[in-house]
């Protein structure tokens, strides 16, 4: 049960660094520690080195919050991000209206072969012609 517990209060202390720097907790920065108290775990199945794992986690839990206390955040941890423009649909990638009009094609070939439906609409010829 004292190997459970620290692992709980070394997990809430660093979410509350991560809430001090006001971002969520990256995935890595809970599933290493979380491996460090699992092998701790499996260490204290052994009956003699139950103490000393356990004793080995609680002091794993100081020195975390040993450099948490008293000190503002420091790290840029880039949260929250972005906000995203209306005309993308991927972050990181290029707006729609730029890809439309850099097309190689002209508008007249484009609006014959779509029929003039506006974008989300699905001309009803798409499927015609491709059955073999």
């Amino acid at each position: 049960m004292g190997m459970f517990f620290a692992w709980a209060t070394g997990e809430g202390i660093i979410c509350w660094r991560w809430a001090k720097a006001k971002a969520p907790p990256t995935p890595g920065a809970l599933l290493l520690p979380t491996a460090l108290y699992l092998s701790l775990a499996v260490l204290s199945e052994y009956r003699p080195a139950r103490p000393v794992a356990v004793a080995f986690a609680w002091s794993v839990n100081l020195a975390i919050l040993l450099q948490v206390v008293g000190k503002v955040p420091a790290q840029a941890t880039g949260w929250p991000p972005p906000q995203i423009p209306f005309t993308q649909i991927w972050p990181g990638g290029t707006s729609s209206s730029s890809s439309s009009s850099s097309s190689s094609g002209t508008t007249s070939s484009s609006s014959s072969v779509g029929g003039g439906l506006s974008g989300g609409q699905v001309s009803p010829n798409v499927g015609k012609g491709l059955s073999g």
